[in-house]
């Protein structure tokens, strides 16, 4: 009975996945854009429908380890992976659709990123491919393929796409701090922790996570609805203030230090090709050099104010105090990381070629090291190494390096959109996995997805884009 119910099931799913496709097909006969973007909305929504119903208590949680290594483990409800089985098979769904479309008007469309196309394929290759089937634990999943086909996809987008992503992930993005904001004045031990006192603001002892695994995460995701914020902005005043509001709010609550780092280096890339004209006029002119001494000069004070709180300052205050805390040593000596890494490089050897596998960092392989918050090597280089061995590290290399060739391409157009997300994703890469092939989509793999749907929508434009407000 059990199986012929579940065969049953099968065929509807799969029913339902031709007539959305047929669906598809024949409502691209009549629209230019793609439904690609709105995957940002799945994705996210999926993501907070299962924390909201996780009943977590971040109040009461006890931490292991470093809290930096250690997500809250929740229940996943039947509706909420239900959804999540949905999420995935609309992706898939329009991602296909995308490939075939393009494929039946190929040479008539936008131009195609064709070199980046290719590269990810190889990377594709590589990292999955060579290690489902070659490494030390071989092993086969439908999950190996949606990163895959999203990321296809989104590398064929068109020009006419390209507003509705950025303006997809803004809207998505907001709207789960909204919720989160609710959530956080009816339930706030849903959202936040009360017991953080490795942060540096002083007195500040919450660290707000929103209706996200890990502060760290809701942290990623406000930093790209600023930057998506400030490449474009909403048409309604009172909307973007509010929006820049509570995302600078959830940035500052959140405590993540990664975060703030990468917002101001991506703040610079934009405001960079935002104000190129007034750079290369008032600081590069040395006929007027008052304007490029002063700026160095104030540079100077800071960077020298800095050293002197740092050196002779008192013990007590915020920036000396944190160096001698978990959360300073953390950052200094990658405390917690490196017994992970050292495990990473002992997989590797045992296979240089293919690595351990795709299953390395699972439940199983963490209850047999003993160290169970490792759910990944947390760093993009080691992740790669240990799972996919030399083979995957080449892929990686060539992979990053073509990404940001193209990233260079369609940084003046996207007036430093797409450059900003790089480097958030190489900053992030270091303590986290943001290049990932075998995931879900988190919020790692939704900025690279958007990285890719910029350069695939900006890169046959030939002029300066001139930033305007997208209509809410």
């Amino acid at each position: 009975m059990t199986s012929v119910l579940l065969a049953l099931i099968v065929f509807l799913v799969a029913m339902i996945a031709v007539i959305g496709f047929g669906a598809l097909l024949h409502w691209r006969r009549h629209h230019d854009t793609s439904l690609l973007p709105y995957i940002f909305y799945l994705a996210i929504h999926s993501m907070a429908w299962q924390m909201a119903t996780s009943g977590r208590n971040l109040f009461a949680s006890t931490l292991l380890g470093s809290p930096e290594l250690v997500e809250p483990v929740v229940a996943m409800s039947p509706a909420v992976l239900w959804a999540s089985r949905l999420t995935s098979l609309f992706i898939m769904v329009v991602a296909i659709e995308r490939i075939v479309n393009r494929l039946l008007h190929y040479g008539r469309g936008s131009k195609i990123p064709v070199g980046l196309l290719v590269v990810f394929v190889f990377y594709f290759v590589t990292t999955v491919l060579f290690s489902a089937f070659l490494s030390t634990h071989p092993s086969l999943s439908h999950e190996y393929f949606y990163l895959f086909l999203g990321g296809i996809a989104a590398l064929l987008l068109t020009e006419a796409d390209g507003d509705n992503a950025i303006a997809c992930a803004r809207n998505a993005i907001f709207s789960l701090l909204l919720v989160s904001a609710v959530f956080a004045a009816i339930k706030p031990e849903l959202v936040m922790r009360n017991d953080y006192v490795e942060g540096l603001i002083p007195g500040l002892t919450i660290r707000y996570v929103g209706l996200t695994g890990h502060s760290n995460s809701i942290g990623s995701l406000v930093v790209v609805l600023l930057l998506c914020l400030w490449s474009r902005p909403y048409s309604r005043v009172w909307l973007n203030y509010c929006a820049w509001l509570i995302g600078l709010a959830t940035l500052i609550f959140a405590q993540s230090k990664t975060s703030w780092i990468t917002f101001l280096l991506g703040a610079a890339c934009l405001a960079y090709f935002r104000y190129i004209g007034f750079l290369k006029r008032y600081l590069l002119d040395f006929r007027r050099p008052i304007f490029l001494a002063v700026f160095l000069f104030m540079g100077m004070i800071v960077v020298a104010g800095i050293t002197v709180i740092i050196m002779f300052g008192p013990t007590g205050n915020p920036l000396s105090s944190f160096f001698v805390t978990q959360a300073g040593a953390e950052l200094m000596t990658l405390t917690g990381r490196d017994q992970i890494w050292a495990v990473a490089v002992r997989e590797w050897h045992r296979n240089p070629l293919f690595g351990y596998g795709l299953t390395i960092w699972n439940d199983a392989f963490r209850a047999r090291i003993g160290i169970t918050g490792a759910v990944h090597a947390h760093n993009q280089f080691y992740q790669t190494l240990s799972s996919a061995g030399i083979v995957g590290v080449v892929g990686l290399v060539l992979y990053v390096l073509t990404l940001f060739w193209f990233v260079l391409k369609t940084a003046r157009v996207s007036q430093g959109l797409t450059l900003a997300l790089f480097v958030m994703l190489m900053l992030r890469s270091v303590s986290e996995v943001t290049l990932t092939m075998v995931s879900h989509y988190g919020p790692n793999e939704l900025t690279h997805s958007l990285m890719l749907m910029v350069i695939a929508v900006y890169l046959p434009r030939r002029t300066n884009v001139v930033t305007s407000p997208i209509h809410s």
